[in-house]
């Protein structure tokens, strides 16, 4: 009864963050100012509403009483330093920070530079440049990239402390971030009720799959399951690799992005991934919450053994195993059939994939390995936090909650300079953008990295309801037991740390078949339980007894 209530408040929930976004997360051409002004007028007198109806006098009157932000002209100049991941710089990228800096300046008067990290360079310079106090304004963050820790090492502003040394950031400056977002993205990021980071208004349900190329897929006859018709496993697409193999010798069928799109575990259950639960319900709709090793699992072991296999084929790059390995740049030549990634239903992960490759060429369709349910990390899967090194964290709450109201500044974010970049298709009936100069739009991190998506205007390759679907997506899926959990390492610091440097030994070369996992799996095991693996897993068991037990009370 309680998973079922649980769901229904969720899925309520998602329903009223549809209605909020209301009619200017359908509008695809730009929105003048003066309707901005109207629409965010009549945003704030709904969330008011809302607010007077769904919680207690004293948070209604805190809402009420909260300073309006200061006018532009009585702001100092400032420039905000955004550090975004991403594929790589650009030769736009001053271009779009001068056309972004023009239009903001009226507004908050501020301008912007960006500063964008590859995937792969992401925690040896961004989280680095983080720790040793690089200034910074904006940063991406997420569960599954260093959010506990970053939180935990005190890297990131609380947004949302009245007694923080800048007030409730959420509450003067991010009105706009509160009154779209589904309240679970807003509980679920939440760290012993603090929140550190804002969540990109964007799908709650993650399941994993893969990418496939239909253009190669048809010329090898293969026809995968649609999500309709089920889930698949990575081992029946076999045939379909050894046809490419044969036909095209040079490429590598199988592109390796680290993982695989069947995997049963909860991601990012802990900050490794060695210690988890599994995450899909059964037939019944009942979850498994038993804390488990998962290279003991039979999954595991024959995983690796397929993508060992796959490996001495020929079907896996063998530069694959290796951490500066750009799974990015073979996508988007398109020489390859299966590619896994997260996804978020509707072929919107694969549209999204194709227009931050650069190569709208490309004809790519998705593949389910997973069903739909609601976990931490998709709840935490994209933040943008305010690091404690800003010189102005209002400021960067200010542009931050902009991202959520304003589809002028997200188009520019996502695809840069109007009239250069991109262009409004006026031949097109749903006034989608046309795409002139795709360098900026393939150079960050992608359109879920970016505010709220639901304000975003697709291209003319994206479906029209792109951003309706993208919102609606998760209305059935179900919430994890553990949604909400996050594993504070402080009390085994030492002992995560020499576990990590058994799975940097390991893990990898495994999940890439670059090693026998039927000799290399019994002594990665041994070698993390000599790490400290039992003791690990004591301390979690414990954390997630005393918080499934606060929440249940």
């Amino acid at each position: 009864m309680k998973k079922r209530i649980i769901a229904a408040l969720l899925a309520s929930a998602l329903v009223m963050a549809l209605a909020a976004c209301g009619s200017k997360g359908t509008t695809a051409a730009p929105t003048t100012k003066a309707a901005e002004k109207t629409e965010a007028a009549d945003k704030e007198t709904d969330a008011k509403k809302t607010d007077a109806k769904e919680t207690d006098a004293k948070e209604t009157d805190a809402k009420e009483t909260d300073a309006p932000a200061p006018d532009a002209a009585d702001l100092p100049e400032y420039t905000l330093k955004y550090v975004e991941i991403g594929n790589q710089d650009c030769s736009r990228r001053g271009a779009v920070e001068a056309a972004i800096s023009e239009y903001i300046k009226p507004l908050i008067n501020a301008s912007i530079e960006f500063q964008i990290v590859a995937w792969g360079d992401w925690s040896e310079k961004a989280i680095t440049a983080l720790q040793s106090g690089q200034e910074m304004d904006i940063v991406f963050t997420a569960d599954w990239q260093h959010y506990l820790r970053s939180v935990q090492s005190g890297s990131f502003n609380a947004l949302n402390d009245p007694d923080g040394p800048y007030g409730d950031l959420l509450a003067k400056y991010g009105n706009d971030i509160t009154s779209t977002l589904n309240p679970a993205f807003i509980t679920g990021t939440q760290i012993n009720g603090v929140n550190y980071a804002v969540p990109t208004n964007k799908e709650l349900a993650v399941p994993n799959g893969w990418l496939y190329n239909v253009d190669k897929a048809e010329l090898y006859d293969f026809v995968p399951l649609k999500e309709s018709e089920g889930l698949m496993k990575v081992q029946e697409f076999e045939p379909y690799l050894a046809k490419m193999k044969e036909a095209e010798p040079n490429t590598y069928p199988y592109l390796f992005s680290g993982g695989n799109g069947d995997e049963p575990w909860v991601p990012g259950f802990t900050n490794f991934g060695v210690i988890t639960m599994v995450q899909d319900p059964d037939d019944n709709g009942n979850f498994d919450e038993t804390i488990v090793n998962m290279w003991e699992s039979d999954y595991a072991m024959e995983l690796c053994k397929t993508m060992f296999d796959w490996a001495q084929k020929g079907y896996i790059h063998p530069d694959a195993s290796l951490t500066t390995f750009n799974d990015s740049d073979i996508f988007k030549t398109g020489d390859f059939l299966i590619y896994q990634q997260p996804l978020k239903g509707n072929n919107i992960k694969a549209q999204e994939r194709v227009n931050a490759s650069g190569n709208n060429a490309l004809n790519i369709d998705e593949i389910y390995g997973q069903k739909k349910v609601v976990t931490t990390t998709h709840t935490g899967g994209s933040m943008l936090a305010i690091p404690v090194t800003s010189a102005d964290p209002e400021r960067a709450m200010m542009y931050i909650n902009m991202m959520h109201r304003d589809t002028d500044l997200l188009n520019m974010m996502l695809y840069g300079v109007p009239g250069e970049d991109w262009e409004i298709d006026e031949g097109d009936e749903y006034k989608r953008v046309s795409i002139i100069n795709a360098e900026w739009s393939g150079a960050h991190g992608g359109a879920w990295t970016f505010g709220n998506t639901a304000l975003q205007t697709p291209t003319i390759k994206e479906d029209p309801e792109k951003n309706r679907l993208l919102q609606e997506y998760a209305l059935d899926a179900v919430p994890h037991p553990s949604l909400g959990f996050r594993f504070d390492q402080t009390n085994v610091e030492a002992l995560v740390a020499a576990l990590n440097n058994v799975r940097d030994a390991y893990e990898r070369s495994l999940y890439a078949g670059a090693i026998d996992p039927v000799e290399n799996i019994p002594k990665f095991n041994e070698e993390m339980k000599a790490a400290g693996l039992d003791e690990i897993m004591a301390e979690v068991q414990k954390q997630y007894d005393e918080w499934k037990a606060n929440k249940e009370g």
